[in-house]
Parts: C-alpha cells; sequence; structure tokens
C-alpha cells in the first residue's frame, strides 16, 4: 500500500495523493532546512507519544457561524487526521509501512469518514476551491511540524513511533480510536472499546 506512492490519488485508502505528496513534501523542505510554520496544538493525550489534538482553525467566512455541536465534531475529526498523520511520518521515517497498512485497513470507513467532516469543515468555513487550497495547506503544515518533532526526539523517535504503533493497533473499535486522540488516558479505552 505505501510502496506505490505516486500512483494512488485517494489519500484514505492507505495510499498518498495530495495528503502522502505534502508528507513528501515536508520530509523534502527538513532536508533543506526550511522553518515551518506552527499549527496550534493543545497537551500531548495522557501517556501518548503524539500530540493529536491539532486547534481548528476559526472560520474565514465572517457569516458563518459554528454551533458547539459542530465544532466538537470537527474537533474529533481534526484529532483523527492528526493521528493518521503522525503514523504516516512515523511510517516513512521508521520503515513500518506494514504497521501504517494495517491501521489503515483496520479504521479505513471511520478514517473516511472524519476526511469527510473535515473536507466539509474547510468548504463551509473558507469557501468552495479555497477550502480545498486551505486544507491542503493544513495538512502538509500539520505533517511538516511532525516531522519537525520527530526530528527533535533524535534517536528515539522510531522507538516513540513503534509505541504508538503498538497502542493503535490494540485498539479494536472506531469509539476506541476515537478515545485515544483525546485527552483520556490510555487506561480507560477498555471502557470506551466495550459499550
Amino acid at each position: 500500500m505505501l510502496g506505490d506512492i505516486p500512483l494512488r490519488s485517494n489519500r484514505i485508502d492507505g495510499g498518498w495523493g495530495k495528503a502522502g505528496l505534502g508528507v513528501a513534501a515536508a520530509l523534502m523542505a527538513l532536508t533543506s532546512c526550511a522553518k515551518p510554520q506552527a499549527v496550534v496544538y493543545a497537551p500531548a493525550p495522557v501517556g501518548h507519544t503524539y500530540q493529536t489534538v491539532v486547534q481548528v482553525p476559526p472560520p474565514v467566512l465572517r457569516r458563518v457561524k459554528i454551533t458547539p455541536v459542530q465544532y466538537e465534531q470537527a474537533q474529533q475529526a481534526f484529532n483523527v487526521i492528526a493521528l493518521k498523520s503522525a503514523l504516516m511520518v512515523g511510517a516513512l521515517s521508521c520503515n513500518q509501512q506494514d504497521r501504517y497498512d494495517t491501521f489503515m485497513l483496520r479504521f479505513q470507513p471511520h478514517i473516511l469518514a472524519e476526511q469527510h467532516v473535515m473536507d466539509a469543515y474547510f468548504r463551509r468555513t473558507v469557501g468552495g476551491a479555497r477550502g480545498q487550497t486551505q486544507e491542503d495547506a493544513f495538512v502538509t503544515q500539520l505533517a511538516n511540524n511532525q516531522s519537525v518533532t520527530g526530528i527533535s526526539q533524535g534517536s528515539i523517535f522510531c522507538l516513540n513511533n513503534s509505541a504508538e504503533f503498538n497502542a493503535v493497533l490494540a485498539l479494536q473499535s472506531p469509539a476506541a480510536l476515537d478515545a485515544f486522540v483525546t485527552d483520556q488516558a490510555p487506561g480507560s479505552l477498555a471502557t470506551v472499546a466495550s459499550r
């Protein structure tokens, strides 16, 4: 799945498409010492290696009003996509593509649904084609920042990445994945998974 990077156009099925090309561009930018702008993160969830809680950008269009429920749905989608991006960066950097593919196969329908929520958020809050451009830039910057974080971890990055994959691949349901990308400690996931 990961091996055919240039040929895939669907970014959700484990292939790369625009998001994967953004990751590749981010990795290339790192090698040229480009300094990325920061994506705003909340603190890392308790007991997790990666910060997956990413601040949802505010609407660009002033006439758009987001209800608390809509914001919560968007936040959850952004969190899931942030985890997917972090795992993709780790898979590329640490030669763990098979583990990334396993994650994508297990959670593909849920990740696809969350991607659609994110797509709709950008279309609505930025507007049409500009929304897609803004989303692509956001996802690329997210991967870029995650790459910088990985580089700053040095030799322990791949150990951390392996631990994160172990935790993610132990999850058995979309509800458990959703809990994983929030501020809940990993020990509380058994309760969520059994619901």
